[in-house]
């Protein structure tokens, strides 16, 4: 069993002694987007990926110097909502190893993560127009071929994968129907991965019995591709 999740536009770049240190999985792919986006002029990153001027200048610093920036655990790094749900600082090596062993980053400009790929500051995501097609780019189903695949990541980055997986959501009632509320969401995967990864959880009927934050399993909006929490 494979989490996958997506990573953040907001890092910080860190590293812990209780992850192993990890090659890229796809260097010539990211060699290859690397030295696209590094074609980019300063304009151009300002434009395509509609940023500040202070949010401009790093992003375009971190592509002229990428080589010679230091690289972290891809895990340690994001600060997304997601990871702010996580309990990073109190994990030890049970939780690590955990991590380590289940949990997968899809990535724009790295492809997969694991926990302790070592990465460097980017920011890359699939709605930014370069001169390639990502999704076309990142061949990486067959990466999960032997995985059941439990969906915490976005829309637009669990597309990466062609194949069958259980995805979850997380849903507001609110003026008499259920609905998806985008920051809830994010928020909502990141609570439950904690709890996954401190009960080192490994099966479907053990996800469904998370019950924190008020959500509660749905069964009848549930399938079996398909798992619900809805508060």
């Amino acid at each position: 069993m494979k989490f996958i999740i997506s990573p953040s536009k907001t890092q910080k770049p860190e590293s812990s002694e209780y992850l192993l240190s990890k090659e890229l999985l796809y260097p010539k792919q990211h060699k290859k987007v690397l030295s696209i986006i590094r074609k980019l002029s300063i304009a151009d990153i300002k434009e395509k990926m509609k940023l500040s001027d202070d949010l401009t200048q790093s992003v375009y610093y971190n592509i002229k110097n990428y080589n010679s920036n230091q690289a972290h655990h891809a895990f340690t790094s994001f600060e997304g909502f997601v990871f702010k749900g996580l309990e990073r600082t109190v994990y030890k090596q049970d939780e690590y190893d955990f991590i380590q062993k289940n949990i997968r980053i899809l990535d724009a400009f790295y492809g997969v993560l694991e926990p302790g790929t070592l990465i460097k500051p980017y920011r890359l995501d699939f709605i930014t127009k370069i001169p390639i097609n990502l999704y076309n780019h990142w061949d990486i189903t067959e990466y999960f071929k032997d995985d059941i695949l439990i969906n915490l990541a976005s829309a637009e980055f669990s597309k990466m994968v062609q194949k069958e997986m259980i995805n979850i959501s997380f849903l507001q009632f609110k003026n008499d129907k259920y609905i998806n509320q985008a920051t809830y969401s994010k928020q909502a995967r990141g609570i439950l991965l904690n709890y996954i990864i401190q009960n080192k959880i490994e099966s479907i009927d053990k996800i469904k019995e998370f019950d924190l934050d008020n959500y509660r399993y749905n069964t009848e909006l549930s399938d079996a591709n398909n798992i619900v929490f809805t508060r």
